[in-house]
């Protein structure tokens, strides 16, 4: 996948962190189906005014204009969350120095048992000191469901309970 969306917050895929770029993924893939929608809309937009027998005039023209607009704020909204969401990984989001250090999420320590992997993932998010953004950043994170396991349930629920009496 293209991570394009990248562009649009001026940072390059080979700098930031694994979590970064699942944030990315995310991102990329609510902003490719917010273009499909686009797309789809001028379409019907085509064949509406096609079956009127007003093409020719200035009607579609303004229809696709108010349409990109639409579409270019809700994709800059997309970037803006991205950004949100890589700034707030803060010294995290940034790719590390290679020392091949376990450290959750960009090296999880396979080794350790599950309660141990548990420990690990709580830890680094309880590092967070916003409950709500801590829940929603462990929701889209997609190394914790594998790596955690059975455990994962019982995270999410301790993590939204924090969230929810926060």
């Amino acid at each position: 996948m293209v991570l394009d969306i990248l562009e649009d917050i001026g940072v390059n895929e080979s700098t930031i962190s694994a979590a970064a770029r699942s944030f990315a993924r995310t991102a990329q893939k609510k902003k490719n189906r917010l273009k499909e929608k686009l797309e789809e809309e001028k379409q019907d937009a085509y064949y509406r005014l096609l079956k009127q027998g007003v093409l020719r005039s200035s009607v579609l023209d303004s229809i696709y204009e108010n349409l990109q607009a639409r579409y270019t704020a809700e994709a800059q909204q997309i970037a803006d969350d991205l950004k949100f969401q890589i700034g707030f990984l803060g010294d995290d989001a940034i790719v590390g120095d290679g020392s091949g250090e376990y450290k959750y999420p960009y090296n999880p320590d396979y080794s350790l048992d599950y309660a141990g992997r548990y420990y690990a993932v709580y830890n680094y998010y309880m590092a967070m000191s916003d409950a709500k953004v801590r829940f929603a950043l462990f929701q889209a994170d997609t190394v914790a469901p594998n790596y955690l396991g059975d455990f994962y349930s019982t995270l999410y629920d301790r993590l939204k309970s924090y969230a929810e009496y926060s």
